[in-house]
């Protein structure tokens, strides 16, 4: 099956006190909005306004919400079932998609310049450790060849 998220990454100083282009109102609902002259009937701002529906919806935009999805949470959201699929013999692929500046690397690899940092590492990091830590705590024999 496919599953589908989207993450929405905090805006950087050059956006700051524009307004935000995307809003997730739910856990599985995205708005895309066009800010334009006429009032979006979805969003109660000016524009035009897109809604999609995901497998899970993201906000990782402002750390002190409650609905703040770190890079922990994030891995739970999305690269537990991954390694779940592969450990069942099921072939994988981890896909991330946007414009260069959305936060494809920070998501995958982990923040720049903190990548050592545990709460900080990203998807592919943490689905690398979490596979190998199961299949040893399997007692699995394995053999990696890079």
């Amino acid at each position: 099956p496919i599953y589908v998220g989207v993450r929405l990454r905090p805006q950087v100083s050059r956006e700051e006190g524009q307004p935000r282009c995307i809003d997730m109102p739910t856990t599985t609902t995205v708005r895309v909005l066009d800010v334009g002259n006429e009032l979006a009937p979805c969003a109660g701002v000016r524009g035009k306004c897109s809604v999609y529906t995901v497998d899970v919806a993201m906000d990782s935009s402002t750390p002190s919400s409650p609905d703040y999805v770190s890079q922990e949470r994030c891995y739970d959201l999305m690269g537990k079932r991954l390694v779940d699929h592969i450990l069942e013999g099921f072939n994988t692929c981890l896909f991330c998609y946007g414009q260069t500046g959305t936060g494809k690397t920070t998501t995958i690899m982990g923040e720049p310049g903190r990548e050592a940092e545990p709460s900080e590492q990203g998807l592919l990091v943490r689905m690398f450790f979490d596979l190998f830590d199961r299949v040893v705590k399997a007692g699995r024999k394995m053999r990696v060849k890079v």
